[in-house]
């Protein structure tokens, strides 16, 4: 067996533990799409096309509010900033590559795939495309079939309210929330956005709730030297 079939096999292996524990984002997506008033087809293509978790619960969490075009653009460009962080993290070590192999391996860049990278290359192992490609295109399959067996899931519940799914947006935020409030800074942040989208809303509803609160979170991250 090739060493590139072998480095494949282990990128494969490598990210399962990390991408398991997305299994439940997955499936609370396509829940949460399909309650969005979207179809299996269309919660589908949102993970096979956009494939950014924290994004995807954004846009789905808009629309579900009636709230389309730009507001989602740049909430979902403000969430997605980070990739920009991750690509020159990583580029250095791949300048002999060529553009169309680097644009596919940016499109399955993520939060998993980008922690394995790291890990793999902090470690002193060569760069390997083929192990990068084998931890992607494991992650992708599995977050996929996740929304897949969600959104079916999903169609289930032509009235979720009866069951409390109703609410199921606003929990999911609330726990994405808790988990990062890891320092005093964090809870700052928060407060403050709330404070901004709430003061939004007054002002202009929901639309400008969310762009307000995100601009403030990502400023105050960009101009404080807190973590």
């Amino acid at each position: 067996m090739s060493s590139t079939y072998v480095l494949f096999a282990k990128g494969m292996k490598q990210i399962v533990p990390v991408a398991a524990a997305g299994v439940v984002d997955g499936l609370v997506f396509g829940i949460l799409a399909r309650q969005a008033g979207l179809g299996v087809a269309e919660a589908m293509l949102f993970s096979l096309l956009v494939n950014a978790g924290s994004s995807q619960f954004a846009a789905v969490g808009l629309i579900s509010q009636g709230i389309v075009g730009w507001p989602i653009l740049v909430s979902t460009f403000l969430l997605n900033a980070r990739q920009l962080l991750y690509g020159l993290s990583l580029g250095p070590h791949f300048r002999e590559t060529s553009p169309w192999k680097l644009s596919l391996m940016a499109a399955t860049l993520n939060d998993e795939t980008y922690a394995l990278k790291a890990t793999y290359l902090s470690s002193g192992e060569r760069p390997s495309l083929a192990f990068f490609a084998g931890a992607s295109v494991t992650d992708y399959l599995i977050w996929n079939a996740s929304t897949l067996a969600g959104a079916l899931f999903g169609a289930v519940f032509t009235e979720p309210e009866r069951f409390g799914l109703d609410f199921a947006f606003t929990a999911t935020f609330l726990g994405f929330l808790a988990v990062n409030l890891l320092s005093s800074f964090h809870v700052k942040v928060g407060l403050c956005s709330a404070a901004v989208a709430c003061l939004g809303f007054w002002l202009g509803g929901a639309t400008a709730a969310v762009i307000a609160g995100t601009l403030t979170a990502v400023g105050m991250g960009a101009l404080s030297d807190e973590h």
